[in-house]
């Protein structure tokens, strides 16, 4: 009965000890639920955009490279990639979380509805991507080697 009750007072003690350590040294994890700060919510606002204009310039680009190898499928494994970055984004801002997960992370919503409608644009620049490909890729190839051919025969004239 003795052996039990010094086990007892013995792993209360040690427990008791190795709290206190582990609070002194400060090696514990944060929370998992600790809220981004202004300046992370900042942070992710400018990610957000900067992932918006690259979204647009890519796009307005591919019309330079239509005619050129392809550019569709180029495309298309740029828009993936694309797609991972703004789910890292989204991981990283926690834009996913409810209300009440999230606490009280000032813009949040905002900026889930702000990732909503660029991943929406997103959605339909690939419609557009894909459709033309199918569609008109043709017409695209038919204008480069026209005008490829023409600039070619400009150079051959004396």
């Amino acid at each position: 009965m003795w052996v039990a009750y010094l086990a007892a007072i013995a792993l209360a003690i040690g427990a008791m000890i190795a709290s206190i350590s582990r609070n002194l040294t400060g090696s514990r994890s944060p929370p998992q639920g600790a809220l981004p700060t202004r300046a992370v919510s900042r942070v992710c606002a400018e990610e957000l955009d900067a992932l918006n204009k690259e979204l647009n310039l890519r796009a307005w680009r591919l019309g330079a490279e239509i005619g050129t190898g392809d550019p569709v499928v180029r495309f298309n494994a740029w828009s993936l990639e694309w797609e991972q970055r703004l789910e890292d984004l989204s991981e990283r801002c926690r834009l996913d979380l409810s209300s009440a997960a999230s606490g009280d992370f000032s813009g949040r919503e905002e900026l889930a509805r702000g990732r909503d409608a660029v991943l929406a644009l997103h959605r339909a620049y690939r419609a557009q991507v894909n459709r033309f490909a199918v569609e008109q890729a043709e017409l695209a190839r038919a204008a480069a080697e026209a005008i490829e051919a023409a600039k070619q025969r400009a150079r051959q004239q004396p």
